[in-house]
């Protein structure tokens, strides 16, 4: 949806494994966990412009099945929205790609 003043709101659904195959084979003193937070800590911050009538982020995790990490609605800071990346769970099992993309895919079409 685009504002009056040249601006265009967000609605971005990161989707994020967290079994444990992303913690397998990664080189000593590399923390692939970490590494990936840091990256949707970066991803989420400027220059989008978290905000209840501005950009919105959700975050949808898949392991053996998929869930809502939380909402477009939930996280409408960037704080809240760092706050939910680094609570994000590693969890063990199996990964379930296609279970992710269609939660993702479900979060999208939520909003009509």
């Amino acid at each position: 949806m685009c504002c009056g003043a040249g601006y265009c709101v967000l609605d971005i659904v990161l989707v994020v494994d967290t079994s444990s195959s992303i913690r397998e084979e990664q080189p000593p003193g590399v923390d692939n966990v970490e590494l990936i937070k840091s990256f949707l800590r970066e991803l989420a911050g400027p220059p989008l412009e978290l905000g209840l009538h501005f950009d919105h982020v959700a975050m949808v995790t898949y392991h053996a099945s998929a869930r809502i990490h939380f909402d477009l609605v939930q996280r409408t800071t960037l704080g809240e929205v760092i706050r939910g990346i680094n609570s994000m769970p590693i969890l063990h099992g199996e990964t379930n790609i296609p279970d992710g993309i269609n939660l993702g895919v479900q979060v999208i079409r939520s909003l009509k």
